[in-house]
């Protein structure tokens, strides 16, 4: 015996409950039937009238999910530089700081191309 998700689940349920919608609707149609006749080009009508907007429906949401997937693509791509960046900035701070405590402990300091220990060297020319 297999557990089945909880979209599952909801899945069965709403096909579940459309099945009852539809049975007691089928059951009232019928009975209204004997009073009032429904001619058969309203009803075409009506049926055509769903599947368009369930066909534009679905077409929208094809084009949602490829917006969402682009979007997606381009906010991770902007995301990974960024964090690079962020650690690439990172190592240059700790490398800097590194410097100016071997440079208070009276060690030689590291020359570091681009680095605090840099800008302090030239800054004291």
């Amino acid at each position: 015996m297999t557990m089945t998700t909880s979209q599952e689940t909801m899945t069965e349920a709403a096909r579940r409950g459309q099945e009852a919608i539809t049975s007691a609707l089928q059951i009232w149609t019928d009975s209204v039937q004997q009073f009032v006749p429904v001619s058969d080009t309203k009803l075409r009508g009506a049926v055509e009238a769903v599947d368009n907007m369930f066909d534009f429906a679905e077409q929208m949401l094809v084009t949602q999910r490829e917006f969402t997937k682009s979007l997606l693509a381009a906010t991770t791509s902007a995301a990974t530089r960024a964090a690079t960046a962020t650690q690439d900035a990172a190592r240059e701070v700790k490398d800097a700081a590194k410097d100016v405590q071997e440079g208070a402990n009276g060690r030689p300091m590291t020359r570091r191309s681009g680095t605090v220990a840099d800008a302090d060297v030239t800054s004291k020319k």
